[in-house]
């Protein structure tokens, strides 16, 4: 990993992120840049957010699985309010990219438009290391008693287990899918049964 320092912000590059691009790269050389376009089209929309509701980043990390920003202070220091802004902002970036995009006549500009809008969705699903997931934890961290959130929340890491698992057969048993697909399963499954999740 190697790290650039710019006063008070980080950004650090994990190994894991050029070998799952130089791989992606390899698979399909323009869908991998329109992916990588996209994901960091999302995590500007993050940014955006953090910047105008006064969050300041203290790190910003591109792994394999993506791209993480980490805030100064944990996002429990922070407003329900905020909160949500931030975490919503990404996928709402990528579906404003997408409308936009598919007006264009262009066809690479309407499959920029479709990655958009599926990295936006994707980053919805309930699973705890998405978008999606972080959005039902905060709303029953919000609203729950700590005991009823701390029952919720390991429900919800069971279901995001038995969900992933059931779509990985599914897929297996018809043959469908690729490389790509499985291995966001994959990790997807290891970090909803993680204890860190």
């Amino acid at each position: 990993m190697f790290e650039l320092r710019f006063k008070r912000l980080s950004v650090a590059f994990d190994f894991s992120f050029f070998a799952t691009v130089t791989l992606l790269t390899l698979l399909s050389e323009t869908n991998a840049v329109l992916g990588l376009a996209a994901c960091l089209w999302h995590e500007l929309g993050h940014l955006t957010v953090m910047e105008i509701k006064g969050v300041s980043v203290k790190r910003v990390l591109f792994y394999g699985a993506g791209i993480k920003i980490i805030p100064d202070k944990s996002f429990g220091f922070t407003d329900f309010g905020t909160e949500l802004a931030v975490l919503i902002a990404g996928s709402f970036a990528n579906f404003a990219a997408a409308a936009g995009l598919w007006l264009c006549d262009d066809l690479r500009m309407k499959l920029f438009a479709v990655i958009n809008a599926v990295i936006g969705a994707f980053n919805l699903l309930p699973v705890q290391s998405l978008d999606g997931g972080k959005i039902i934890v905060s709303v029953i961290r919000r609203f729950c008693d700590y005991e009823r959130a701390c029952m919720l929340e390991s429900w919800l890491k069971r279901i995001n287990g038995i969900l992933i698992i059931t779509v990985l057969i599914v897929f297996a048993l018809l043959g469908k899918g690729n490389l790509t697909l499985y291995i966001t399963l994959c990790y997807l499954l290891v970090v909803s049964l993680s204890k860190g999740s």
